[in-house]
């Protein structure tokens, strides 16, 4: 692999179509609940606090998705980009550019559980000094989840498996070589 002969993974629209439908139905029963108030045996579920973080938290969730899956359906950039500089992801509202293999501790791969029937797999990119991705982000909000996603998981870059047209092992297995291969070659 060369410098002009970088590895382009795809963005896969039939996987992001598939989530902007989960997203209109988020947002379809998020405002459902707002406007029926359905009523359950459950004293849990009736709970107004507990309801009203479901309605409008399922009505965000919804309208977040829709607005993120639409423009991730008409974007032409591939999905990663993996060469000897290093990573460009582009699977996330975070925008980091280019993530130099100098940069990069480790790569590993995770999944959480996010139903009974389905996973999110992700690959996390250890970073040597994590704190300087977060400091470029100007966005308040997206600075605390890139904190929240290093606290709670060790880095706050996360590419996402999900929308792209690769298996989540074949991506961590190119990653992997990819990093060993430019890793060892970089003199700090």
């Amino acid at each position: 692999m060369s410098k002009n002969n970088p590895i382009e993974i795809a963005l896969s629209k039939t996987k992001i179509s598939k989530l902007l439908i989960f997203s209109i139905l988020f947002l379809a029963v998020g405002i459902w609940m707002i406007i029926s108030n359905p009523q359950t045996s459950n004293p849990l579920f009736n709970n107004p606090i507990v309801k009203g973080f479901a309605s409008y938290g399922s009505a965000l969730m919804g309208l977040l998705g829709i607005y993120f899956f639409t423009g991730k359906l008409f974007d032409k950039k591939p999905g990663l980009i993996v060469d000897e500089m290093g990573i460009v992801d582009n699977t996330s509202i975070f925008k980091f550019g280019l993530i130099p293999w100098k940069d990069i501790s480790a790569i590993y791969e995770r999944s959480i559980k996010v139903s009974f029937a389905s996973k999110q797999s992700f690959i996390t990119i250890g970073l040597k000094n994590p704190e300087d991705y977060i400091s470029r982000e100007t966005n308040s909000i997206k600075r605390n989840l890139m904190k929240v996603n290093t606290n709670s998981y060790g880095s706050p870059i996360h590419i996402s498996t999900n929308g792209l047209k690769i298996k989540p092992n074949e991506l961590f297995r190119i990653l992997n070589e990819t990093f060993e291969k430019y890793s060892t070659a970089i003199i700090d």
